[in-house]
């Protein structure tokens, strides 16, 4: 009854008078704000209120205007350097906060409550939704304002939100209430700015899309206790990782060339990012950044993890595999640890004694965002809809795929072929013909998949090597069958005749029977083994786990 309607009752009563009382201290802040800085009296920033509802919270504005919007101040480098001279009072008081009387007037807030987080802020999110907590109303003040504030890490804030949660009651908004006088005299828990004694992280990749797609969710539980610093080429997402307070260093990288001019200046790149970053600890991703940065980490005495995520084509050539084991071996000789994402790569360094196996972790790949790739009620669709995702280039299987398609219009099967990816090898003039065919549906390079794994009725990759294909399990989460080769990182996530088929690598025989199977089966069974992939996602796969392992094992 409280909850329903006393506490808004009380909102609106307190919220009202408050304001007709405070309008002349409104006044004379504005005044001050004003002719202290250039810019709005007031600052607006998305919020997430009740039920995950995105609203825009007001607060008198004490940073200047080209401070980074959408981040947690204890999160921005040097924070002090963007807080102007009112608004270093204004937040030591917490008069900056005023302005919500408005969002509690429109009830997009209460007086008590969580405190509405960033829409960018996942990971609280994500840790408020086990206790309920989004469910809430947020509020000015609340038992994690008065129990810690800032400087509390995310877990617990979220467990303390959830406390509120259980015990919602009209003393226990009072005691929040009074409490919050007494944590705002005393400055308990105001963090303006990064510490000084956080843990320095330097992540160098070959690619910020793909690290932005797979590895958010460890970015954002590294960044809990630690300041990362990332090194990679802009080719997507680096202005969200910006806004999340990240300093990204643009670095780029001829991904698949072999010259050596070209390798020796990104070998000076990352010398120069070492000198300058200082890091305590560096994390690579990819053949070049774990071969050229491990190399210089090992001999800068810097401590460095690297995760091989996948062999390429470099071990399949004699004399190739020769010169890249011998610098692999050189470059990972002092890592920390060596992340792999399946046990057959994982053997290999092994056996080639590239890595010792004391020094081996093998994690299910990056894992799979349960919440983000949900279960989606499998499709009715009047022609048959295969889906290929990733890139188009022969080392994934395309030239088998086309073949098959080819094979199975000629059988007279009533399907298409849904493309979603970018062109790295030239297979345009070959896809345009299939498509003069009414085989293939081309869309491109896709920011957002989840409309493409709706419409499938099956996932297929026959691709010649992979690391841990982040598709198929994309692909499983959704609830749709597989068809793949049988290698490490395909296998792994199918579970051959229950989840979908395995097939044979650049057979296009194979791969043919499989494709014919799928089209042959009810919607029942297939929809079936797509129910068998989601659990199979849920058991193995689930993200949270392997973040969590990941920092385990760097001993963070």
């Amino acid at each position: 009854m409280y909850q329903r309607f006393g506490k808004r009752a009380i909102d609106l009563v307190l919220s009202f008078c408050g304001l007709i009382v405070l309008l002349p201290l409104f006044l004379l802040i504005a005044i001050w704000i004003k002719a202290d800085s250039p810019g709005q009296v007031f600052f607006r920033q998305r919020r997430v209120g009740k039920d995950k509802k995105e609203f825009l919270i007001l607060k008198f504005r004490s940073m200047r205007t080209d401070t980074p919007k959408d981040m947690p101040t204890h999160l921005l480098k040097n924070a002090e350097s963007y807080i102007t001279r009112s608004g270093a009072f204004l937040r030591k008081t917490s008069l900056d906060e005023l302005p919500q009387i408005i969002n509690i007037l429109k009830g997009e807030m209460s007086i008590v409550g969580p405190r509405p987080a960033l829409y960018n802020q996942y990971d609280l999110l994500e840790e408020r939704d086990k206790y309920n907590a989004n469910e809430l109303v947020p509020g000015l003040t609340g038992w994690a304002q008065i129990n810690g504030r800032d400087e509390l890490p995310i877990k617990e804030k979220a467990a303390l939100d959830g406390y509120y949660a259980k015990h919602i009651s009209f003393l226990m908004d009072l005691k929040c209430f009074f409490g919050t006088f007494a944590a705002v005299l005393s400055k308990k828990g105001i963090v303006e700015g990064a510490q000084p004694e956080r843990k320095k992280i330097l992540i160098i990749t070959n690619h910020s899309y793909m690290l932005y797609r797979f590895r958010l969710e460890l970015i954002q539980r590294l960044m809990e206790d630690s300041e990362v610093v990332l090194s990679m080429p802009f080719v997507g997402h680096e202005d969200d990782f910006q806004k999340m307070g990240l300093r990204c260093i643009e670095t780029k990288i001829d991904r698949r060339g072999m010259n050596p001019i070209r390798d020796l200046s990104l070998m000076g790149k990352y010398h120069r990012q070492l000198k300058d970053v200082r890091p305590d600890l560096v994390l690579t991703f990819s053949i070049k950044p774990n071969i050229y940065a491990g190399f210089l980490c090992g001999k800068m005495r810097i401590p460095y993890a690297s995760q091989v995520q996948g062999l390429g084509t470099a071990f399949e050539k004699p004399l190739l595999a020769k010169l890249v084991t011998i610098m692999y071996r050189t470059a990972l000789k002092n890592a920390l640890v060596v992340f792999f994402e399946n046990e057959g790569n994982a053997k290999l360094f092994a056996e080639k004694e590239i890595v010792r196996s004391e020094k081996i972790r093998i994690l299910p790949g990056a894992g799979i965002n349960l919440r983000t790739y949900s279960y989606l009620e499998y499709p009715l669709n009047k022609r048959f809809r295969f889906i290929y995702i990733g890139r188009i280039m022969k080392e994934k299987g395309i030239d088998e795929l086309f073949q098959a398609c080819g094979q199975l219009k000629e059988k007279g099967y009533d399907f298409v072929l849904d493309l979603v990816g970018f062109y790295e090898d030239d297979y345009k003039e070959q896809v345009t013909k299939l498509i003069e065919k009414g085989i293939v549906v081309d869309h491109g390079f896709q920011k957002d998949p989840m409309p493409f794994y709706e419409k499938a009725d099956c996932v297929v990759l026959p691709s010649y090597h992979e690391g841990m294909s982040n598709v198929l399990l994309e692909g499983a989460a959704c609830g749709r069958p597989l068809i793949t080769t049988d290698i490490s990182g395909c296998r792994e996530a199918v579970a051959d005749g229950l989840t979908g088929l395995l097939v044979q690598v650049k057979d296009v025989d194979s791969l043919l029977r499989a494709m014919e199977l799928m089209l042959q089966k009810s919607r029942e069974e297939r929809r079936t083994m797509g129910i068998r992939g989601r659990e199979r996602m849920e058991l193995v796969f689930d993200k949270n786990t392997v973040v969590e392992e990941t920092v385990k094992s760097l001993s963070l």
